[in-house]
C-alpha cells in the first residue's frame, strides 16, 4: 500500500517532530536511529526538504528540522507528497482504471472505503503521532546504538 519511501519518510518525520526543541538531527543518525539504509534515507529526506516538509542546514551544527509547525502537516500530506495520489485512485480488482461510468463490481464499495481512508489520513497530524508516541500508545523502532536515544527517551518521559 505505501511505498518504503513514504514508510521511511513518517518515520523520520515522527523521530523530527518528537523532538521538543528544533533541533537540526543528521541524515545518519536519523537513519542509525531507525536502522534504515543511510543512503536510502538521504534520498528521503531530500524528498521531505524538497516537498516543504523539512529544512536542511550543512556545516557542523547542520542537519534537517521540521519547516512548519507538526500540528500543520496531515499523514495525508506526507503520503501524497512522497507517493502521489494513485493509490486513492486505483481499482481494487482491475489493473485499469475504475470509475462511476465503467464501474467494477466493487467500485461503490471501494470509493466509500478509500474516502473513509483519505478522511482519517486527512485528520491526523504529525503532532498527533508524536502525541500518541509520547503516551507509549505506538513506538517507533530504534536501533540499540541511536546516540540521541537516551536524551529523546528522557524528553517524551520513556524510562
Amino acid at each position: 500500500m505505501l511505498s518504503k519511501t513514504s514508510k521511511y519518510c513518517l518515520q523520520a518525520l515522527i523521530l523530527i517532530a518528537s523532538l521538543e526543541k528544533k533541533e537540526y538531527v543528521l541524515s545518519k543518525q536519523i537513519a542509525n536511529a531507525l536502522s534504515m539504509p543511510k543512503d536510502y534515507m538521504n534520498k528521503a529526506l531530500r524528498v521531505l526538504v524538497n516537498e516543504k516538509f523539512l529544512i536542511s542546514l550543512k556545516g557542523p551544527q547542520g542537519g534537517f528540522t521540521l519547516a512548519r509547525s507538526a500540528h500543520d502537516i496531515t499523514v495525508y500530506e506526507i503520503i501524497t507528497a512522497i507517493d502521489g495520489t494513485q493509490f486513492f485512485e486505483t481499482c481494487i480488482i482491475r489493473p485499469d482504471v475504475c470509475d462511476d461510468n465503467y464501474p467494477c463490481a466493487l467500485h461503490d464499495y471501494w470509493k466509500k472505503i478509500l474516502h473513509q481512508f483519505r478522511t482519517v489520513l486527512d485528520s491526523v497530524t504529525l503532532a498527533d503521532l508524536v502525541k500518541e508516541l509520547k503516551c507509549g500508545k505506538r513506538v517507533l523502532n530504534f536501533d540499540d546504538d541511536y546516540f540521541l536515544l537516551e536524551k529523546f527517551k528522557q524528553q517524551i518521559g520513556i524510562p
